[in-house]
């Protein structure tokens, strides 16, 4: 699970950590968990003008990113959701995602909002780093 902070990281820049765990996605080494509001949120963020200007690429290009990696993400049905989960409301779109679809991980760079509830129900709370660390270890 691939929260909307370290999406738009990615789309700003492809060659830090957050860019390399997108990367992965499309190279089939890892699944991205996704439903239809975490794909709304990506879009409503990363098409912002300020990440379209940081990036250089056209909202275009970024349509189609987002759209490649629906395509290579597994769908998640919320099923189950338990409010509040976390201090800021827009993570719950986030946990609700994590948990429906049994994410082994969250990856964000917000780990203070995620790490009580990613430690009651099981999900690892990782930065990008910290997640690509974890991944060269298998």
């Amino acid at each position: 699970m691939l929260d909307t902070a370290c999406f738009v990281t990615a789309v700003r820049s492809s060659a830090g950590a957050a860019g390399a765990v997108v990367q992965m996605v499309f190279r089939e080494e890892v699944v991205l968990l996704m439903d239809l509001k975490m794909g709304l949120e990506y879009r409503d963020v990363a098409l912002r003008p300020e990440h379209l200007m940081a990036s250089a690429l056209s909202e275009r290009e970024v349509l189609e990113l987002i759209e490649a990696l629906e395509a290579f993400a597994e769908p998640v049905e919320i099923i189950s959701k338990t409010r509040p989960l976390s201090p800021d409301p827009n993570d719950d779109m986030v946990l609700d995602v994590a948990m429906n679809g049994r994410a082994e991980a969250v990856v964000t760079y917000n780990t203070k909002h995620f790490m009580e509830v990613g430690a009651k129900v099981g999900i690892s709370i990782l930065t990008p780093a910290q997640f690509l660390e974890e991944m060269s270890k298998r």
